[in-house]
């Protein structure tokens, strides 16, 4: 394949570490950072991000510089996610990290004609996709097929591609699953995380996508991980908790009549547990505020 570009989105690229990572997660994303970077050099070709570069709108000034310092000689076009924006709004990107590398030109944030002669339409949260002729970049949450969970609101790939027949490639970010769809010779490609941020990634593979436009193709290129480095301990023990206040809250609800009065219950629970006498004239006294 000879490809025109990097597809990827939602690096979220962060100064703190996730509670489910075990590893020394920063050096692990600048690792994918590298990763990316030599890749789009090897090739010569741009970097596609569909949003969420960042996960927080502002970034320590080591941060941007660290940043920088990776993928000052790579061309990259990226849109603004939720995650880029103050107060998830558009107009407010100027005090963002994302703005600022905008601004310095590490970033390209506009429609644009992309370097490999195709027009780049770009649709950032909040911005639906209009139909033109090229190629889409949006950050909306688009699934393979059905919605992944009850009263997700979310557009089918398929449909998005029936919907704008004029694109060739529409590139997707928001969700953290990666797939690609075709659909009459046409692609939506949704990239999925760049990290594995989440318990109920373990068993996610982190990837790019190389892209070849005179063919309209697409070939993965999994990123460099290591194993074990999730932890699921805090998942474990957030169920045992919410286990334990519902196995009280159910003693509660048998031992203390839900229709009595507050008096009443506080009547009943003092009856059955040993409560000093000015204890409870206090809080009868409180009662009566």
């Amino acid at each position: 394949m000879n490809p025109d570009a990097i597809l990827t989105a939602d690096w979220h690229i962060r100064a703190d570490t996730p509670t489910s990572r075990t590893d020394d997660f920063t050096a692990a994303m600048w690792r994918k950072v590298q990763f990316i970077n030599d890749l789009a050099n090897e090739h010569n070709i741009p970097i596609l991000i569909a949003g969420d570069l960042s996960h927080r709108p502002q970034w320590p000034n080591w941060l941007l510089e660290k940043f920088m310092s990776i993928i000052s000689d790579i061309e990259i076009i990226a849109i603004a996610g939720q995650h880029d924006l103050p107060g998830h709004n558009l107009e407010a990107i100027p005090q963002s990290g994302f703005g600022v590398l905008s601004r310095a030109g590490y970033i390209r944030k506009d429609a644009i004609t992309s370097p490999f002669d195709q027009i780049l339409y770009c649709y950032p949260f909040g911005i639906e996709i209009k139909n033109n002729s090229g190629i889409a970049m949006t950050h909306q949450m688009v699934t393979k097929g059905k919605s992944e969970w009850p009263g997700q609101v979310a557009s089918s790939a398929k449909s998005l591609l029936k919907k704008f027949p004029d694109y060739k490639l529409i590139l997707s970010g928001d969700n953290h699953q990666p797939f690609v769809v075709e659909y009459e010779g046409r692609l939506l490609v949704n990239p999925g995380s760049m990290m594995r941020s989440t318990a109920d990634q373990i068993d996610h593979r982190p990837r790019v996508y190389l892209w070849e436009a005179k063919s309209n193709s697409v070939e993965a290129v999994y990123l460099p991980i290591e194993q074990g480095v999730i932890d699921r301990s805090h998942i474990d023990t957030k169920k045992e908790k919410d286990a334990r206040i519902e196995a009280y809250t159910t003693r509660l609800s048998e031992r203390y009549e839900v229709g009595l009065s507050y008096e009443e219950n506080l009547k009943a629970y003092f009856e059955e547990n040993r409560t000093r006498q000015p204890i409870q004239d206090r809080i009868w006294e409180a009662c009566e505020i």
